[in-house]
C-alpha cells in the first residue's frame, strides 16, 4: 500500500529496557519461560479456585469410570483399542487438573498405570510388563511434567518417578526421548531433596552421553544417529534451566561434561544454542553458590577449568597469544563473551523489571529459585564481570585485526552489547571505536550507518556494585 503521512509520521512504539534485552535472547529461552509460567499459573489457579465438590462428585460418579475404562478397553480390534487409548492419554492431563491431587489415589492412578503398562491389572504374578501402543507412550511423555506439577512433589516422588524411570527415562524411541529431554528440567524442579536430584541428574548424564545421543560420535562417521541433531539441540536448550535447579557440584559433575560435548558439535545450531549456557555455568560456580568446604578455592579452580577449556578447545590457543581455531569458532568465542555481557545487563535491571521477581510465587514454589538471564546478586555480578574482563575478553579483543571480516563484525556487536561499566574500559572502548570506524567505511553496511544496539538499562542500585568492581 502507498504510505500516507499518518503512517510515515507514526511514533515508534516505546520499548522497556527489559523488552529490549529480551529481544537479544534466543527464542527458546523466552519460550521456555513462558511455557513454564503458563503451566505454573494454570496449576496455581486450579488450587486457588477449585471446582465445586458436588460437581466433581457428579462427574466422578457418572463419567470418570467410563473415561478410565478407555485405558484398558478391549473391543477385539487392536487398531480401535489403540486409538481409544491414545484419546485417553491425550486428555489425561486435563482430567487430572480438573480433579486435582486430592483425587489421585484410585481411578486416576490406576488409569495412568494401565496406560503405561496394559498388563498392570493382570492378577497373575508372572504377568510381564507389556509395552503400550507407541502413540500412547509418546503422548504421555510430552505431558508427564504437566501431570507431575498438578500432583505436587510428594506424589511425584512416590508415584510418578518410579514410572518415569522404568518406562520413559530409558526409552529408545526418538520421540519419547526427545520429550523426556525437553521436559526434564520441569520434573527435576519438583524433586524434594538434593540427593534425589543428584541421582536423576546422573541418570540423565548417562543417557545423554550414551550411544544413542552424544556417544554416537565414538563410532563411525557414517552412523545414522549422527543425523539426529534435533535431540542434541534440545539438550542444549534445556541446560540453562537445568543448571539453575542443581547445586554447583552437581553442575560441575553432571552438566559441564555434557556442555563440553555440545560446544564442539558438528551442527552449528547445536553449538549456538549451547553457548547460552556458559553464563549460567559460571554463575553456578560463584563462591556464594558453592556448597563445599573452601568454597572460594573450589570456585576459582572450576572457573579456571572452564576458561582454559574454552581457550584451548574453542580458540585452539595452546601457546600464549596464538589462536589456531577456524573463523566459525572464533565467532563462537565472541558470542560466548556477548552472552556473559547480556547476563550482566539482565542482572542490572530494576527488580520490578526482572521476570523471576515479578513471578516469584509461581517459580517452583522456592524462595531461592533461579531463572536464567535474570536476577544476579552483587557477588554473582562481581564474579561474572571479573571473569569477563580479565579472562574472557582479552583473547576476543585481539581479534580486532582478524583477517575475516565476519569475525571483526561479530566482535563489534559483542562489545556494543556489553554493560556500560565494561564498555567504558579503555581497552574495550578503544577497540570498539576502531571497529565502528571501520564499519562506517563499508559501502554495503546498512547504507553507511553503523547499527547500534539500544542503550543498556539503568543499573539497579546495589550498594556494593561499584565498590566490588
Amino acid at each position: 500500500p502507498t504510505p500516507t503521512p499518518a503512517t510515515l509520521d507514526a511514533p515508534e512504539p516505546q520499548v522497556s529496557a527489559r523488552e529490549q534485552l529480551d529481544q537479544s535472547l534466543p527464542e527458546f529461552i523466552v519460550l521456555n519461560r513462558v511455557s513454564y509460567l503458563t503451566l505454573a499459573a494454570v496449576v496455581e489457579h486450579r488450587r486457588s479456585n477449585p471446582p465445586d465438590p458436588k460437581d466433581l462428585e457428579e462427574i466422578q460418579d457418572e463419567l470418570l469410570g467410563h473415561f478410565c475404562a478407555l485405558s484398558t478397553i478391549s473391543t477385539g480390534d487392536d487398531n480401535t483399542d489403540a486409538e481409544m487409548r491414545v484419546y485417553c492419554a491425550y486428555s489425561y492431563p486435563a482430567v487430572v487438573l480438573l480433579f486435582g491431587y486430592e483425587h489421585w489415589q484410585g481411578q486416576l492412578q490406576e488409569c495412568f498405570l494401565a496406560l503405561v503398562n496394559p498388563n498392570h491389572s493382570a492378577t497373575s504374578e508372572d504377568a510381564l510388563v507389556a509395552p503400550p501402543p507407541l502413540p500412547v507412550k509418546r503422548c504421555l511423555a510430552s505431558s508427564l511434567h504437566t501431570v507431575a506439577h498438578v500432583l505436587g512433589s510428594e506424589l511425584v516422588e512416590t508415584d510418578i518417578l518410579p514410572v518415569f524411570r522404568q518406562f520413559f527415562l530409558l526409552d529408545t524411541d526418538d520421540s519419547v526421548r526427545l520429550n523426556v529431554i525437553r521436559n526434564f528440567p520441569w520434573l527435576l524442579a519438583l524433586l524434594p531433596t538434593s540427593e534425589l536430584k543428584a541421582e536423576y541428574l546422573s541418570l540423565w548424564k548417562d543417557i545423554v552421553k550414551g550411544e544413542d545421543l552424544l556417544g554416537a560420535y565414538k563410532r563411525s562417521a557414517t552412523n545414522p544417529m549422527l543425523l539426529n541433531w534435533r535431540q542434541r539441540d534440545h539438550v542444549s536448550r534445556s541446560l540453562p534451566d537445568l543448571m539453575g535447579l542443581a547445586t554447583s557440584t552437581q553442575v560441575h559433575e553432571h552438566v559441564w561434561p555434557v556442555l563440553q560435548m555440545l560446544l564442539v558439535d558438528s551442527v552449528s545450531l547445536v553449538r549456538e544454542d549451547a553457548e547460552w549456557s556458559i553464563p549460567t555455568l559460571l554463575r553456578a560456580f560463584c563462591h556464594e553458590n558453592v556448597d563445599v568446604d573452601n568454597a572460594k578455592r573450589w570456585s576459582a579452580d572450576c572457573c579456571q577449568e572452564v576458561i582454559f577449556w574454552l581457550k584451548e578447545t574453542i580458540l585452539g590457543s595452546k601457546n600464549k597469544g596464538e589462536v589456531t581455531a577456524n573463523f566459525s569458532k572464533r565467532q563462537l568465542y565472541c558470542r560466548i563473551c556477548a552472552a556473559v555481557g547480556l547476563s550482566l545487563q539482565f542482572g542490572d535491571l530494576e527488580p520490578n523489571e526482572q521476570w523471576d521477581r515479578r513471578f516469584r510465587n509461581l517459580i517452583a514454589g522456592e524462595e531461592d529459585g533461579y531463572v536464567a538471564y535474570q536476577t544476579l546478586s552483587p557477588s554473582e555480578r562481581k564474579h561474572l564481570r571479573r571473569l569477563l574482563v580479565y579472562d574472557l575478553l582479552p583473547p576476543a579483543l585481539e581479534m580486532k585485526n582478524d583477517r575475516v571480516t565476519n569475525v571483526r563484525l561479530t566482535l563489534m556487536k559483542t562489545l556494543q552489547g556489553m554493560p556500560e561499566d565494561v564498555r567504558s574500559l579503555a581497552s574495550v572502548s578503544e577497540v570498539l571505536q576502531e571497529l565502528e570506524d571501520e564499519a562506517e567505511t563499508w559501502e554495503s553496511f546498512t547504507g553507511g550507518e553503523v547499527s547500534r544496539p539500544p542503550p543498556p538499562p539503568p543499573m539497579a542500585q546495589h550498594p556494593d556494585h561499584r565498590a566490588a568492581i
